[in-house]
């Protein structure tokens, strides 16, 4: 009698799992050996070495991913002292909710066929071609942006229409094409919050941070002069690099022929999809107005999933309830305790001594090119919430000190911690990644690129605008 399967460790799997393994190791070793023990502690060591093991499972596919992500929190605890209250203090805040709401907001796309007429008018209203699409998806995104505050609202929103989008065009899940899909359509919504004050809630909150150091008060209409055009031109070429990096190639032909086989045998909008698209409206319309009647982004998609089960409205049942496939919620929450764990263990105060005095003596273009870079690296440890919480009001006085336009430090700031490889480092990849239709492997790979090239948009493009119009 065998009792552990044995077939499944092969030797790349084998290796894999080394490797996981002893960089993990290697790194406590290191920090341990050579490290400063006044500022970095021996929890603060075990969280940056946990932290890695799950960037390598997650990387190297040694462990199903909400697994992983299952047992971070609990090794947070176990080994590094921090309080559950803590690690799970994630499903307290609204992220949960949201993701829960979207989901339902998803099927309820999905079953009544809404998505993909909303898909299908995207892609006829472009032209028909796969670019067409995705530039239709882009605009849609930029349209949204300023009147949803919540980022993940409006994740919930495009996801669903992007997965319509791959199920219309018969494009299989984790494939380049399907990934390609997910990921503009992802970056869209990410990257168009940066033009507008209201693009998301950190936004606001990182403005007021900022403009309580310089005594300041920045508009609404401010804010876009500022970042509108550096936001569109980022859109374009986020979009441009998923694209090219991807190389998806679907014949425009098979497309136009495929939308409008399909589109024909939609017929006229029944009565169940003028409700789901009614119930949609009324969604935005919440989402957009939230900072007159004070519902936050969760709260409205819940209330819209509990109308969904009204009688008259019929739009989610019992059994389609049971179709949700509700897995991926553990995986975001469990990656968002990375941020939390890392913010108890003050992981913010030891990276911010230490990278900050970095900046010092850099021109003004390095200074905001520097600044994008301690962006990216606090993803891989925090929330962009809480790097905009911990960082806003350093990095404005950091520029203050310099004598370099403060403001540019942190719109260059704000464009790092929207630059990600992987999922985990921010709850809106989480979720798009989440649907089961992007590729990790190709996500990483085409993250990774966008982060570098923007790296020198940001240094060579937007922060002389920047300077100019802030001058």
């Amino acid at each position: 009698m065998q009792l552990f399967n044995t077939s499944e460790l092969t030797p790349s799997l084998i290796m894999k799992w080394a490797a996981s393994l002893l960089l993990p190791v290697l790194l406590y070793f290191l920090l341990s050996t050579f490290g400063d023990p006044a500022t970095l502690k021996p929890e603060m060591i075990m969280f940056l070495s946990v932290t890695l093991w799950a960037v390598c499972a997650w990387a190297m596919g040694t462990m199903n991913d909400t697994a992983v992500a299952l047992l971070l929190p609990i090794f947070y605890v176990l080994f590094c002292g921090v309080k559950q209250r803590v690690v799970f203090s994630p499903w307290l805040g609204d992220v949960a909710i949201i993701v829960i709401g979207g989901f339902v907001l998803g099927k309820i796309m999905a079953v009544t066929g809404l998505g993909k007429r909303i898909a299908l008018a995207c892609v006829r209203a472009t032209g028909g071609s796969f670019v067409g699409a995705m530039v239709g998806i882009a605009i849609g995104a930029a349209i949204i942006a300023p009147l949803v505050p919540s980022i993940m609202g409006k994740a919930a929103i495009f996801t669903a229409i992007a997965i319509a989008l791959c199920d219309t065009l018969q494009l299989k899940p984790k494939t380049k094409e399907a990934t390609a899909v997910l990921l503009a359509t992802c970056v869209a919504v990410g990257s168009t919050k940066l033009c507008y004050l209201t693009g998301a809630g950190d936004l606001v909150m990182g403005m007021a941070l900022v403009d309580k150091v310089l005594n300041t008060h920045t508009m609404w209409l401010e804010y876009s002069l500022y970042n509108f055009l550096p936001g569109m031109l980022y859109l374009a070429l986020s979009v441009a690099i998923i694209l090219l990096a991807l190389r998806v190639r679907v014949p425009k032909e098979f497309i136009r022929t495929t939308v409008k086989e399909t589109y024909a045998t939609l017929g006229p909008m029944t009565d169940e999809q003028k409700r789901a698209l009614l119930l949609l409206v009324l969604t935005i319309v919440l989402l957009a107005t939230d900072r007159f009647h004070g519902i936050p982004a969760g709260s409205v998609l819940i209330v819209i999933t509990g109308i969904a089960f009204l009688p008259g409205v019929g739009l989610m049942d019992a059994k389609r309830l049971s179709t949700i496939n509700f897995a991926p919620l553990f995986f975001v929450m469990g990656c968002m305790s990375i941020g939390a764990a890392g913010q108890a263990l003050k992981a913010t105060d030891w990276l911010a001594n230490l990278v900050l005095p970095l900046l010092n003596g850099l021109s003004s273009s390095m200074v905001g090119f520097a600044s994008y870079w301690v962006g990216v690296g606090l993803n891989f440890l925090l929330t962009p919430l809480a790097a905009t919480s911990a960082f806003s009001t350093p990095i404005t006085q950091l520029g203050v000190a310099l004598g370099v336009e403060p403001r540019t430090l942190y719109f260059a700031f704000q464009y790092g911690l929207d630059n990600i490889i992987f999922p985990y480092e921010y709850a809106l990849y989480l979720y798009f990644y989440s649907s089961g239709y992007v590729s990790f492997k190709l996500m990483a790979f085409v993250l990774a690129l966008r982060m570098v090239l923007t790296g020198f948009f940001v240094a060579f493009v937007a922060v002389p605008w920047w300077n100019f119009i802030l001058g």
